[in-house]
């Protein structure tokens, strides 16, 4: 691509992110001052590298999945949020105490607009002191464990079976002492059933599992997108059981847009810490903002005096 065309690219995007709409050849060569020939000339390149499409014959062009990766991808590296901002989010993360996982997802939903998901993982195993087992709709299990200083992880499974609540209590009563992560594979159980519940179970709550939280499903519904029930269920889907691949690392960015979809992922390390920032929504994602959002709050997550 020219120069030229990467700029044409950027505004065609930018408007289509805001207008959520086909936008006119015109109004293009009028942003960028130049004539309605040379930017029919440069979208019909940037159609032919496969970045831009047209839906109609008489509408506008819209960017393609490529076409919004190549976009986004041109904004890294991120820009920060404004110092203030920052220091707002440092106070409030030092006010936390233990919540400060739960409140930095909420902070990062609020502030990107779109659903966020934070993933730790402890750089040691916290032993677990309790579990409580709830069923879910059929055959799936909501699991959450209280770990040694107070905190709690959770994650759900689905058995071969629909589990009974007589089951359910019996594989809590197993859980008289404390217990680390990687332990879990080694419980057994009394008949087949619990023996399959607590293999799940250790699958769901063992090692490097980590802890997820999981914020800002509703502000999804402000956006068009949100009439797509198989981009909720995606969205909801990655939240709960997200790929089975390494955390970005600390400082890193990951963007991936993908089947309707778009993810935004910062690494960041504390002490005793490897996590994550993801911020997810649709294809049609206000990148530079779900960028910043993301990047700052890495930033602000990794330094040492943000407790």
């Amino acid at each position: 691509m020219t120069e030229r065309q990467k700029r044409l690219l950027g505004l065609l995007v930018e408007r289509f992110i805001e207008e959520k709409r086909p936008i006119p050849s015109a109004a293009l060569a009028e942003a960028l001052g130049v004539s309605p020939a040379t930017v029919r000339y440069d979208l019909a390149e940037l159609e032919a590298l496969g970045l831009i499409e047209k839906p109609h014959a008489s509408a506008g062009r819209v960017p393609t999945e490529r076409g919004l990766s190549t976009y986004a991808l041109g904004l890294l590296p991120p820009r920060c949020l404004p110092e203030a901002t920052a220091r707002r989010l440092t106070d409030a993360l030092e006010r936390s105490g233990q919540d400060w996982p739960r409140l930095a997802a909420q902070m990062a939903a609020r502030l990107a607009g779109y659903p966020t998901l934070l993933r730790l993982v402890p750089l040691r195993s916290q032993r677990i002191l309790a579990v409580h087992l709830s069923p879910l709709a059929g055959q799936r299990v909501l699991a959450v464990a209280v770990l040694e200083g107070g905190r709690v992880r959770q994650g759900t499974f689905t058995l071969p079976f629909e589990p009974r609540e007589e089951l359910l209590a019996e594989a809590e009563g197993l859980f008289k002492t404390p217990l680390r992560p990687e332990e879990l594979a080694r419980l057994h159980g009394r008949s087949p059933q619990l023996e399959a519940l607590l293999r799940a179970l250790a699958g769901a709550l063992g090692a490097g599992r980590g802890e997820r939280f999981f914020e800002g499903l509703s502000e999804l519904f402000s956006e068009p997108e949100a009439k797509d029930p198989a981009l909720l269920r995606r969205l909801v889907a990655w939240a709960e059981e997200p790929p089975p691949e390494p955390l970005t690392p600390p400082g890193g960015v990951n963007l991936r847009v993908a089947e309707g979809a778009a993810w935004v992922q910062v690494g960041f390390a504390r002490p005793g810490w490897r996590g994550e920032v993801a911020i997810m929504g649709p294809e049609r994602m206000r990148y530079r903002r779900a960028l910043s959002v993301a990047y700052t709050l890495g930033r602000v997550l990794g330094r040492e005096d943000a407790r």
